[in-house]
């Protein structure tokens, strides 16, 4: 059985306001996909890193800083997620029971401990798992055409969703055959439609998503304090 993983980075960040595509800001002296691709090959044996079409030389000079034994391929992403990630899937040759992580490289200090508690719910038998947090803020629905404040949610009934999301290869392959064109945001939707279980595992609160300027700062933070990049750094 092989443990792969699909690390997502094609975005541009257009929310971020760089001129670089998202996973190539730098936190704490490296790109941001380093950080994700460092930490990720601490669980997978192969990673395809989908990149931005327009930055495949950039991408693949980032890497060469990542020392490590995992094969790693770079693969030009697609319009959408869900086409980046089919296209690290192909990449791979994956067999049906291997494991694949999808991960965002944006979720770059994402523990690895949060990492193995998702591959672990699926070796013990899930098609699917996924690290959810707690919601903090209060919730409401969307207010209405005359700007009306909508009515309270619990926020007991809500989890926010990180990644990696983490599935045995033949369900997450098959999900994928049959989503064309799918509005689906996240892999373990694609998984549940096709009738497979997908549980929750205890996600992290450094598995933010950097996703506009001031979440750089918190991320700059977490860089300087986590174990994991202090372990990292002295590889």
């Amino acid at each position: 059985m092989t443990l792969a993983a699909v690390v997502t980075a094609a975005g541009y960040g257009t929310r971020l306001g760089s001129d670089l595509p998202k996973a190539l800001v730098r936190i704490a002296g490296e790109p941001l996909l380093v950080h994700a691709v460092r930490r990720m090959a601490r669980v997978a044996d192969r990673i395809a890193v989908t990149a931005p079409p327009t930055h495949l030389t950039e991408v693949a000079a980032a890497l060469e800083h990542v020392e490590t034994c995992a094969a790693l391929f770079i693969v030009p992403g697609g319009d959408t997620r869900q086409a980046s990630v089919a296209a690290g899937l192909e990449a791979l040759d994956l067999g049906d029971q291997d494991i694949v992580l999808v991960h965002d490289a944006a979720r770059a200090f994402q523990p690895v401990e949060t990492m193995r508690a998702a591959v672990a719910a699926v070796e013990a038998g899930a098609a699917g798992a996924i690290p959810v947090v707690p919601v903090v803020d209060t919730l409401v629905t969307a207010p209405a055409a005359d700007g009306a404040l909508g009515d309270p949610v619990s926020r007991t009934l809500f989890r926010a969703v990180q990644t990696p999301q983490v599935f045995r290869a033949g369900p997450l392959l098959e999900a994928h055959a049959k989503a064309a064109h799918s509005d689906a945001t996240d892999d373990a939707t694609l998984v549940r439609r096709r009738g497979h279980r997908v549980v929750a595992v205890d996600g992290h609160e450094h598995g933010i998503k950097v996703t506009h300027a001031s979440d750089l700062l918190v991320a700059a933070h977490i860089a300087g304090v986590s174990p994991d990049v202090a372990e990292d750094a002295l590889r």
